[in-house]
């Protein structure tokens, strides 16, 4: 091996660990969603802006072919495979949309579902006038006397369901006429009679964590109708009310009915966890490729000085041949090995295409001909340098490193706290429901006089009297209860509980086994490595004593005490121990890598955050 190839290897297999100062720049397309502008109560109504899809355009990569030559180093390789790997585009868009599934989750409420809504045109207060009278008393006349707001479509979900949490006002009005006949007289005194009229009511509600929902409704009308018997016309209606219920077995606590948020914050950090991975991989497979093709360079060229020695040798076999210092049969072994060797040249050719090719494969953007990349030659630049097995920390220093910086291990103890966090729901399902209520509410009514009539002075105003009525509380209205609500066998709760109670132990046994196979992960591969080390040393001396007897072979076979059938057995030798030490060093790169993965370093021996590689991305083509 030359002394360049053979400075490399001494040095160790940690090139790639060096330190840099920052290796990649947000780009300045993100693919998050961007929240509406304006003001604050119309920008809730507005939709958000996704960004469309980032495509392969003029890449860095291309800026860096030289004549038909790519140089690469480490640093360049993994840059430029984060920035052009489809899969983690992919992959950054599960982490973008986490945020938002934590937003809606925050507001509470089931699952999605199609809301809606009904009311009438026009709401009187029940006993306003002849037509509020006969709504109140389920007559026809202009439309319901109450409000009420209608939830979503019929929904089913485990466990108990939690509050709207985000507040929620209703606004509704409306006006209209209307003409009715009259069957009696007794109400109306007339056989017909119209009335025009305006409604409108406002209601607020807000789901409490705790499991309760606190409303606030005010409603209002106008009414002006043509009735003889009527002693105030037009009248005034106004009513407010408050009322608040609660659980207090099922669906009570802030931790039964905060699970679902819990839950998605627990999945948010698992997709950075899963981006982590998939970003380790990436990089642990971009090293093997570099390091692989770094190698299989180095192999073509002693492929190449064997070949030349052999051409040589020939040529040196030929002219002692003419000279009679040797038989001619001599010419047939150096033809023979000549032969061999550009077998083995042509045979280490095709693998530094293979690798080039593979390499290329994770440079460029996945799916896309890119025939400047397809005609380039890849050159690797940065040196190979191998540790010493004495530099390894102590097995249990490895374990307590894995421990803290393996994302699948930690994915494992995030599934388990899910599990943990569904089940404690669920086992709250199987309780009944017993819920308390309260409710108060207030309501005013007055109207102009009608002439010839003499109304109590109490009720003649318009709507501020009926609104000081509702202040003074003239006409409260309270009342409170208990509702309870219970399954007879209660089959459906029990067995929702029992599978998440199954699944929570099955998820604590996966996490068991996972911390069982990381130690033993972790001593295979830093045994791996141990031994990497030994049989790299013991073939790069191997490798030099050979290249020590082949030296000493060529001299004594030009001195003439030597035969050209023992030159010829000495470069196999030479050929086979390059071959070997070649071997030793990709078996000791790829332990090291696979050491750093197995510990959950990669990223950190190379440098790559992972907030930059959510930006990294290739550039929005034309």
């Amino acid at each position: 091996m030359t002394n360049r190839i053979a400075q490399r290897c001494l040095a160790g297999a940690v090139a790639w660990s060096l330190a840099a100062s920052s290796l990649w720049a947000q780009m300045s397309l993100p693919i998050a969603p961007v929240k509406p502008q304006g003001m604050p109560f119309f920008r809730s109504y507005k939709g958000v802006t996704v960004p469309p899809l980032r495509t392969s355009g003029r890449s860095k990569l291309h800026g860096m072919i030289r004549s038909g030559t790519l140089y690469l180093s480490v640093r360049d390789a993994l840059e430029l495979a984060i920035e052009n790997s489809l899969d983690l585009e992919i992959a950054r868009y599960d982490v973008v949309r986490a945020p938002w599934d934590i937003q809606r989750l925050q507001s509470g409420g089931a699952l999605r579902g199609v809301t809606s809504s009904s009311g009438g045109p026009i709401r009187l207060g029940s006993g306003q006038g002849v037509a509020g009278s006969q709504t109140g008393g389920g007559g026809s006349g202009g439309g319901s006397g109450t409000s009420s707001l209608t939830g979503a479509a019929l929904i089913q979900q485990i466990g108990p369901v939690t509050p709207q949490l985000d507040p929620i006002e209703t606004f509704s009005t409306g006006l209209g006429h209307q003409t009715l006949t009259q069957i009696q007289l007794a109400q109306s005194g007339t056989n017909y009679f119209a009335y025009s009229g305006r409604s409108y009511s406002d209601q607020i509600s807000q789901g409490l964590l705790s499991g309760g929902t606190a409303r606030y409704s005010y409603s209002g009308s106008y009414l002006n109708e043509a009735v003889p018997l009527d002693v105030l016309n037009p009248t005034s209606y106004i009513g407010t009310g408050f009322s608040i219920s609660h659980n207090l077995l099922a669906g009570y606590g802030v931790k039964v009915n905060d699970r679902y948020i819990r839950i998605a914050r627990k999945n948010a950090s698992s997709t950075d966890l899963t981006f982590r991975s998939r970003l380790m991989t990436l990089a642990t497979n971009v090293l093997n490729l570099y390091w692989d093709l770094s190698l299989t360079a180095d192999d073509l060229k002693f492929k190449q000085r064997n070949r030349d020695l052999a051409q040589g040798l020939l040529t040196d076999t030929k002219l002692q041949i003419a000279a009679g210092a040797i038989p001619g049969i001599d010419q047939v072994r150096a033809q023979s090995n000549l032969a061999m060797q550009e077998q083995a040249l042509a045979v280490a050719q095709n693998n530094l295409v293979q690798r080039e090719n593979a390499l290329k494969d994770v440079l460029s953007w996945h799916g896309r001909p890119d025939a400047e990349l397809d005609a380039a030659h890849i050159v690797t630049v940065d040196p190979l340098q191998a540790p010493d097995a004495e530099q390894l920390p102590p097995l249990s220093s490895l374990l307590e490193t894995a421990r803290k910086n393996r994302p699948d291990l930690a994915n494992a103890r995030t599934n388990e706290e899910v599990a943990a966090i569904t089940a404690y729901g669920t086992a709250n399902g199987v309780l009944p429901s017993l819920r308390v209520y309260a409710r108060a509410s207030d309501v005013g009514q007055a109207g102009a006089p009608v002439p010839g009539e003499s109304p109590t002075a109490f009720f003649v105003g318009g709507a501020g009297n009926a609104l000081g009525q509702v202040f003074r509380r003239n006409f409260p209205n309270e009342s409170a209860g208990v509702s309870f609500s219970g399954k007879t066998w209660n089959s459906l709760a029990q067995a929702d509980n029992a599978l998440d109670q199954l699944a929570l132990r099955k998820t604590e046994l996966t996490v068991q086994r996972a911390s069982s196979d990381l130690a033993k992960d972790i001593a295979l591969g830093r045994l791996a490595i141990e031994q990497a080390v030994a049989r790299y040393h013991s073939a790069m001396e191997s490798r030099r004593l050979v290249e020590q007897l082949l030296q000493g072979e060529e001299k004594k076979w030009q001195a003439g005490t030597s035969t050209l059938t023992a030159v010829v057995q000495s470069r196999r030798e030479l050929a086979d121990a390059q071959s070997r030490e070649l071997a030793a060093a990709a078996a000791l790169v790829r332990s090291r890598i696979a050491l750093d993965q197995a510990l959950g370093l990669t990223l950190e021996r190379n440098d790559i955050k992972v907030e930059d590689a959510l930006g990294s991305a290739p550039v929005v083509g034309n």
